[in-house]
């Protein structure tokens, strides 16, 4: 698994269940994590997802969002 600590510049679905149903749906192709992501919410990403680990906890990684909460995992298209 990869670790970046950059971002991509284009707008990410933030939620679990966001990002499964996106994964289902064929919009999301790859997902990154914060390196405190629980391994419950990792398990319910599918193999075929290329997984990216963040180099930083889901507050930095919230923060690097934008958002005002922690956010333990992004998808991407």
């Amino acid at each position: 698994m990869d670790t970046i600590s950059a971002l991509p510049s284009e707008q990410g679905i933030v939620g679990t269940r966001q990002i499964v149903k996106s994964i289902n749906s064929g919009k999301v192709k790859s997902v990154i994590i914060a390196n405190n992501c629980p391994e419950n919410l990792i398990a319910k990403i599918p193999e075929n997802v290329n997984i990216k680990r963040f180099d930083g906890d889901e507050r930095q990684l919230g923060i690097k969002l934008g958002k005002p909460f922690p956010v333990a995992m992004v998808g991407y298209a």
